[in-house]
Formats: C-alpha cells, sequence, structure tokens
C-alpha cells in the first residue's frame, strides 16, 4: 500500500484541484523543486507549485503561446506506468481530465503534460457538506464520475485510485483526473511489476491480493455513492489497518440511504468481486441512468416510472424544480414537458369573497413566514385582541349585519353564474397522471426529516449562536407576558403587595431558567435524533441544576417553601434531609424534584425544530401530568410547581427554530 503524502501549500498557493485530497487534508506547506518563473522543459515555464503526490510534483505551467497547464513531474521514471500515461493520451471524453503530452526534460526526466482545472474537487464539496450533498447535486457528480469511468473500462483501462479529491469540477462539467497513471484490465486480474494502487477508504479487498479488475473502480464508485449521499464513507477507522480490515470483513451500514441507492451501493461493495455489477452501466440502471451513444450520463426516457426519479423528472406543476434542478432535463423526453391541464369552468370570482380570500391568504403566508420567530406573531394576536375588545360594542353588530345581507347574494349568484359542465376524458385523464406526478415528488416524513437533518448539520457556529441568542430572548419576552397576565390576575384575588407578587416573580425566573438551558441543549441536539435515555440522563442534571437555582431564588425572594404542604405528611413520609420539621422544603428535594420532572418527560422534543408543531398543548398536558406526579413524591409550593413546569415548556416551543412539516413539498421543489 503506498503512503498517502500528497499535500498542499496553504501557505503560498491556490488550492490545487489536481493534487492529491489527503495531502490538501493537511494543510501543510510542502517544498517544492522548482520555484515560480523557472522552465525545467523547454516552453514552460512555472507558475507556481499545486501539489506533491504519490508519483510526483505538479505545477501550474504557461506554455509560450500563453497555454495554461499542469505539469506533473514523475520523480522516478515508473517505465510500466509511463506506458498506461502513453496509452491514455488519445483518450477523449468531457468527464476526463485531458492528458496531452510526455516530455522529458535536460537531466531525462518525465513530465506529463495535462489538462488544468481550476474547480474545486468534490472533496471540497464534500467538506462543505458533512451531511451529504443534496440529491440532485449528488446525481450530477455521480452522473459525470459514472460516465467517465465507463469510457476509460471501455478502453480496457481501470483507474484503480477513484477518490473524491480525484474528482474535479469544471465549470460544471465534472471530470475524472489521475486517470494517466492507471492500470490496463489484465484477464487474469493480476498485478505484475506496478505500484501498489489506491486511497486505503475506497480500496476494494482484493487489490491487497494483487487482483484490479474494473470490479474495483465499481467498488470505489460504491463507495463515493454513499459519501455523496451520507457524507462519510462507510468503512472508516484510527488506522490504515484498521479501515483495510473493515474492508476485508466488515459489512457495511446502510441504514441511512435510501432505495434504491440501498441496493446499488451494497451490490457494489461485495467483497466477491464477481457479485459486483458488471459494468457502470448495471450500476447506473437501477437509479435510473444511462449512458447515450456518446458515453454521457442521462435520465432514462422511462424514469418517471422509477420512485428515485420521481423529483428529478419534469412537471408541469414544477417548472422551477424540473428545469432548473435537473440536469439532464433534456433527456425527459416530450412526453414529461406537456402543458397545464386545463379544468372545468368555474364561475368568475366573487370581487368581495376574492379580496377576503387573498387577504387570508396573505396573512396566513406572512404568520408561516415569521414561524421562526414567533414574537412578532404575538404582538400583532395581542393588538388584534385589544381593538377588538375596545370596539366590540359597535363592532360584531356591524359585521353581523353585513354576514346577513351578503351570504344570500352570495349563494344566488354562485347558482346562476356557475358552469356544471365536466371535464372531457382527455383532460381528466392528464389531470390524474399531473397528481399522480405530484405526489411521487412529495418526500415521505421520514425522507424530509433526513434532509432537514443535514441541512440543521450543515449550519455554521455563527449561525446556531445567532439562533440561540434570539430563542434566548423570545423565551425572555414570552415569560414575561406570561409572568404579567399571571401577576395581574394574582393581584386583582390579593392585597397586590410584594409578598403576592413575590410567587410569580419566582415561578417566571425558574422557568427562564430552565427555557434557557434546555434551549442550549436543544441546538446542540438537533442534528440529530439520538436515543432518548442519554438524552434523559443529561437533563436529570440540568433539571438539578434548576432545582438549585429555584430554591436559590425562592430564598432570594423570601418566598415560604411550606405552602401547600401536609405537615403530619411531611414528619411521617419524607426524609429529614429534604425537609425541615416545619415542613419547609430543602434544597435537595427542589433540586430532585425538577430532576425527576426533567428525566421523565422528553423536554428536547420541545425544542426540536422538526417537532410536528409549534405549540403542541399535549406536551404541556404531558409536562403538567409529569410535574403532578412527581409531586405527589416529592412535593414543592403548589400550584406554583406545576405552573413554572407548564410555563417553561410553552417558552421552550414558542422560541425554539421550527421547520414547518407542511413546507416539505416546497422543500424539495426548490421553492
Amino acid at each position: 500500500m503506498p503512503a498517502l503524502a500528497d499535500k498542499i501549500e496553504s501557505t503560498r498557493y491556490a488550492p490545487n484541484p489536481l493534487a492529491d485530497e489527503d495531502l490538501r487534508k493537511t494543510g501543510s506547506t510542502m517544498k517544492f523543486t522548482y520555484a515560480t518563473g523557472d522552465q525545467p522543459l523547454k516552453g514552460y515555464t512555472i507558475k507556481r507549485g499545486i501539489g506533491v503526490g504519490g508519483f510526483g510534483e505538479v505545477y501550474f505551467a504557461v506554455s509560450g503561446a500563453g497555454k495554461e497547464v499542469a505539469l506533473k513531474r514523475v520523480q522516478r521514471n515508473l517505465d510500466i506506468e509511463l506506458r498506461g500515461v502513453g496509452h491514455c493520451m488519445n483518450l477523449k471524453h468531457p468527464n476526463l481530465v485531458a492528458l496531452y503530452d510526455v516530455k522529458y526534460d535536460d537531466n531525462d526526466q518525465a513530465w506529463i503534460l495535462m489538462e488544468y482545472v481550476a474547480g474545486a474537487t468534490l472533496r471540497d464539496e464534500l467538506d462543505r457538506h458533512r451531511q451529504g450533498l443534496p440529491r440532485e447535486q449528488a446525481l450530477r457528480w455521480f452522473g459525470d464520475l459514472a460516465a467517465g469511468v465507463a469510457y476509460l473500462h471501455d478502453h480496457g483501462i481501470v483507474h484503480r485510485d477513484l477518490k473524491p479529491g480525484n474528482i474535479f469540477d469544471d465549470e460544471g462539467i465534472f471530470k475524472i483526473g489521475d486517470y494517466g497513471l492507471s492500470k490496463f484490465i489484465s484477464c487474469s486480474r493480476r498485478g505484475g511489476n506496478t505500484e501498489s494502487v489506491g486511497t486505503f477508504h475506497y480500496m476494494a479487498p482484493e487489490i491487497g491480493r494483487g487482483e484490479y479488475g474494473k470490479e474495483i473502480d465499481i467498488y470505489a464508485l460504491g463507495i463515493i455513492l454513499f459519501e455523496l449521499l451520507t457524507g462519510d464513507v462507510p468503512f472508516n477507522g484510527e488506522s490504515s489497518h484498521e479501515i483495510i480490515m473493515k474492508h476485508l470483513t466488515s459489512d457495511p451500514d446502510l441504514s441511512q440511504v435510501e432505495p434504491p441507492f440501498r441496493g446499488v451501493i451494497a451490490k457494489a461493495l461485495q467483497k466477491n468481486p464477481d457479485a459486483r455489477q458488471k459494468s457502470v452501466a448495471e450500476l447506473l440502471e437501477p437509479l435510473g441512468m444511462l449512458l447515450d451513444k456518446h458515453g454521457l450520463a442521462q435520465l432514462d426516457p422511462d424514469a418517471h416510472a422509477r420512485p428515485i426519479l420521481a423529483e428529478l423528472v419534469s412537471d408541469p406543476a414544477t417548472p422551477h424544480y424540473a428545469q432548473q434542478n435537473n440536469p439532464w432535463n433534456h433527456a425527459a423526453g416530450p412526453a414529461m414537458n406537456s402543458g397545464p391541464v386545463h379544468n372545468a369552468k368555474k364561475a368568475p370570482s366573487e370581487p368581495l369573497a376574492f379580496a377576503v380570500h387573498k387577504s387570508a391568504h396573505d396573512l396566513n403566508h406572512w404568520w408561516h413566514d415569521r414561524s421562526a420567530n414567533p414574537l412578532g406573531r404575538l404582538i400583532v394576536v395581542v393588538v388584534a385582541v385589544v381593538i377588538l375588545l375596545m370596539n366590540s360594542a359597535w363592532l360584531l353588530p356591524m359585521l353581523s349585519l353585513l354576514a346577513m345581507l351578503y351570504i344570500p347574494y352570495y349563494v344566488i349568484r354562485t347558482m346562476v353564474l356557475t358552469n356544471q359542465r365536466q371535464p372531457s376524458y382527455a383532460a381528466a385523464h392528464a389531470a390524474a397522471v399531473n397528481a399522480q406526478r405530484r405526489q411521487q415528488m412529495t418526500p415521505t416524513r421520514q425522507q424530509w426529516r433526513m434532509m432537514a437533518r443535514r441541512e440543521l448539520a450543515d449550519k455554521s457556529l455563527r449561525t446556531r449562536a445567532a439562533e440561540l441568542t434570539e430563542s434566548w430572548a423570545t423565551a425572555l419576552i414570552v415569560l414575561g407576558v406570561l409572568g404579567w397576565v399571571a401577576t395581574m390576575f394574582g393581584i386583582a384575588e390579593g392585597d397586590g403587595g410584594a409578598r403576592a407578587i413575590a410567587p410569580f416573580a419566582w415561578g417566571s425566573a425558574t422557568a427562564l431558567a430552565g427555557a434557557w438551558l434546555m434551549l442550549g441543549l436543544g441546538k446542540a441536539w438537533e442534528s440529530d435524533e439520538a436515543e432518548g435515555l442519554p438524552r434523559r440522563i443529561v437533563q436529570l442534571g440540568v433539571g438539578a441544576v434548576v432545582g438549585a437555582i429555584a430554591y436559590g431564588l425562592g430564598r432570594g425572594l423570601m418566598i415560604p417553601m411550606d405552602s401547600g404542604f401536609d405537615l403530619d405528611r411531611v414528619a411521617l413520609d419524607l426524609p429529614r434531609h429534604m425537609y425541615s420539621g416545619s415542613g419547609e422544603i430543602l434544597l435537595p428535594a427542589m433540586m430532585a424534584h425538577f430532576a425527576a420532572i426533567f428525566f421523565l418527560a422528553r423536554w428536547w422534543r420541545a425544542a426540536d425544530p422538526l417537532r410536528v408543531r409549534r405549540m403542541s398543548i399535549w406536551s404541556i398536558a404531558v409536562v403538567v401530568v409529569v410535574a403532578w406526579l412527581v409531586n405527589q413524591v416529592i412535593p414543592v409550593p403548589q400550584p406554583w410547581g406545576m405552573l413554572t413546569a407548564a410555563a417553561m415548556v410553552i417558552a421552550i416551543q414558542m422560541a425554539a427554530v421550527w421547520k414547518n412539516p407542511a413546507h416539505r413539498i416546497a422543500r424539495v421543489h426548490g421553492a
């Protein structure tokens, strides 16, 4: 196995699209043999060093006529490998980095002249999408990669070192590099005198036995497809030996990959080379792709019948998605681009009803657009309620009168003007087909959650911090309003002194502490759906902290800590280290009470951006019931304990970021 030593000089040179990915990750400074302005090869001037790979150094150079090229200095003059370059010289395919020539300098040192690609590599894209690329983008990369590999195989060449660092973006066309040092296909798949090949994460098991037929490229394609979809490789480890052993003995975990990708990858990663796909075309076929007569990846014309391509095929109802996000839209065929279907003729819209409906639609759109920040919605609701209460004396009678006059008019108008003509059979059939396509394009709830989790994981630390700060501010406002309302009701029934207000201030401040802590945990946990027990254990500690804060606040506000207690029960049933002889609650009891509430309830779901609803009454009810049950064992002053728990879950739900599941259709369509 070769040592993976390619590196990019990060301090002096721009990132190199032709350098090895493993070197580029290190970011350490490399020393190049030649400097800017040197001419080691007659007719070519070095502009900068790009990187150093297993076979030599790579430079960006310019010819005397101004043509930009990449020069690869083959340090060891491996005759077998150079003959491989010679056989690849005349290969021409849009998805291959072009090889121009092999030249020798005055010291008889071999140099490979090749096309210079200035774009990013697939490794760069994967580094930007830690949870995998969006499906459309992943298929574009994989389609071009597969087309280039198929062309090499058709010409008797195995790449044998496919990896994201060898795949480049040339202004939207994805190209494979480093195939010039590939090995010819041998019928016996035996090696002979050659360099060891591959990068550990992408190496097929049989390479260790000296077998390197085209099946090793099929294996690498399966690894790369897995990484495109998930952001990780199926076999990873702390050392090269551990990685190799997993290739030899372990089965990949494909649980996070959806069909039909799962079946394609599973077959490509078979330990037995004969059990894998026999060709690249066979690998592409279940994905709804094929290679056209020019060797380019296209959508299968029958792709609309395949589930995986339901969201890639053009649909009249979603022209922006089909035209902008489908990389091979021209292959969908004319049948997939039929115009919209006109349904039965409807009566003209009544102007007043239309205006009211449009206003309601606009208000609803604004309401959902502001879902990430409920403060604006809260202010609007409060203002609307205040205006309604202040003007109810004349507003309600007037609205009732208008309704009595308008409803008969609307019914009569609709009956007179409505055309009852039914649609033709052709129009009805076309409408049914379009509805079926739209249904196919709608992702399931599980698919939407998986895509949304990936987006959440891709957010930068700065974005997370900004969202958390906004959530904390919103929780402060929500609890401030709830505390103020509760205090007004309390004052109305009491003397209004400081002693009466103190419990409301205690409940609001305790709820705020708990809400802030859970919002912070929710932000840390939002990118995955972990098991419940580890999170409950963490919440147990958070609850203890909230209990300690509640106890300290109660002492500071001089709130009686024996309110509502049965002193006989305290004396007989409860431990003395938690309650005093007079029935006053002590610090351990307060900490245990809130720790139990936090352990028993799934608080993280209230802060989950992918929760079903922004505000769930059921969640509030569950927390209140849990608080009541805990109070039967570890009592605290009531009703303040249960009210505090309820206020806490309300504030968390109102303040936490929320991604509306109803928008998942727009999410997939690129809206």
